[in-house]
């Protein structure tokens, strides 16, 4: 068997769950084990697929933990160091997210140059000591938009550059359907299998923000929304958003 473990320290341990919940499904039909402890106050996974499974197994380790940095590390860097300072907070956090997952492809290219093959794979110290070229890049996209933000802001087009970024990122996965459920919004892929569950209780800005982020995330090629005539606003964001990607039934 071949066995790795990976690991992050303690206040990212959304990032451990968020790799858990992504390779999960797939150790059973490699027949491999998983398991998740903590250990010296680090939050870690453990794995072990049968050695002929081991290259699957990597790709799909390695694109985790690129979904991981990405979605966590960039997001980050972009909220720190850009400041956008826009009126309208789901607007602001939906820009940022589309931005980090904006060329998304070649930052993967990047990371998974310099994670090691096995023994305890270190997912913040491989961020903090070995990825520095990321920032570089990351720099120059917020340079780029800082010097324009002025223009974009004035002029209306900031929410056309997001509309062109949030188009441009290559499509994860082919149909999202969005569902109103007791006291929560639900999301399925086109085969029926939950990807996202969130508590909305009602229009609440921060819920929003959480089910636009993960829309984001999940990078889909179409949106359907099966709503009637609940969470109206929630649903304009959405249709405003995504527009072209959007339906409804």
């Amino acid at each position: 068997m071949y066995e790795i473990t990976v690991s992050t320290c303690k206040n990212r341990v959304n990032d451990i769950e968020f790799l858990m919940a992504k390779i999960r499904p797939e150790i059973k039909s490699l027949k491999g084990i998983l398991t998740y402890a903590e250990i010296d106050s680090r939050p870690k996974l453990a794995f072990a697929v049968p050695d002929d499974k081991k290259d699957y197994f990597l790709s799909l380790l390695f694109d985790g933990i690129s979904d991981v940095i990405i979605k966590s590390y960039k997001y980050e860097y972009f909220a720190t160091h850009l400041n956008l300072h826009l009126n309208n907070k789901v607007t602001e956090i939906a820009f940022l997210k589309a931005l980090a997952v904006f060329d998304k492809a070649t930052d993967k290219q990047i990371i998974k140059k310099y994670i090691p093959l096995s023994g305890d794979i270190l997912i913040d110290s491989l961020y903090n000591f070995r990825l520095w070229e990321l920032e570089k890049r990351w720099d120059e996209v917020i340079k780029l938009v800082e010097e324009n933000k002025g223009y974009l802001l004035l002029s209306g087009s900031f929410l056309d550059l997001m509309k062109f970024l949030l188009l441009s990122i290559e499509p994860e996965i082919d149909e999202l359907h969005l569902f109103k459920g007791e006291a929560c919004i639900y999301c399925q892929n086109k085969q029926g299998k939950e990807l996202f569950n969130c508590a909305y209780l009602g229009e609440e800005e921060g819920k929003i923000i959480t089910i636009i982020s993960e829309i984001i995330t999940l990078a889909p090629a179409k949106i359907i929304l099966h709503f009637k005539e609940d969470c109206k606003e929630l649903k304009n964001y959405i249709k405003n958003l995504f527009e072209l990607k959007v339906e409804e039934k």
